[in-house]
């Protein structure tokens, strides 16, 4: 699985988030367990908790993929179930045979035993 995006650790477990108008946090699983934790059901497998900014550590992640040596954005892809691998620099993509998907942009599908998925993990601030 590849993560990207806003997450929060409550209790021990990292969760998505979003941000409420009075600046609570919004906690979002997919957990049925987590009822026990005092989530609430939200929609189908879709668990929600409301606590203040004061419960939680918050921090960005963004993943990486190390393919031969070379780290570059990846991202999963639902249809193949493979890890799309995207570069703008030319020589590299021509190097590690990408195609060209746009004016800059360069991408590869590769197998999951072809990478090492590296989360950047970085505080996040809400101000």
């Amino acid at each position: 699985m590849i993560r990207k995006g806003k997450y929060a650790i409550h209790n021990g477990s990292e969760y998505n988030f979003s941000l409420l108008e009075d600046k609570s946090i919004r906690l979002i699983s997919n957990k049925y367990a987590d009822l026990s934790q005092g989530f609430k059901h939200f929609d189908e497998n879709i668990y929600i908790k409301n606590v203040s900014v004061e419960e939680v550590d918050l921090f960005k992640i963004n993943s990486k993929a190390k393919y031969k040596g070379e780290l570059f954005s990846a991202s999963e892809d639902g249809k193949t179930g493979k890890v799309l691998l995207d570069t703008t620099n030319t020589e590299l993509a021509k190097k590690m045979d990408f195609e060209r998907t746009d004016k800059y942009m360069y991408s590869k599908y590769v197998d999951w035993d072809e990478v090492e998925i590296i989360e950047e993990r970085k505080p996040y601030s809400l101000d």
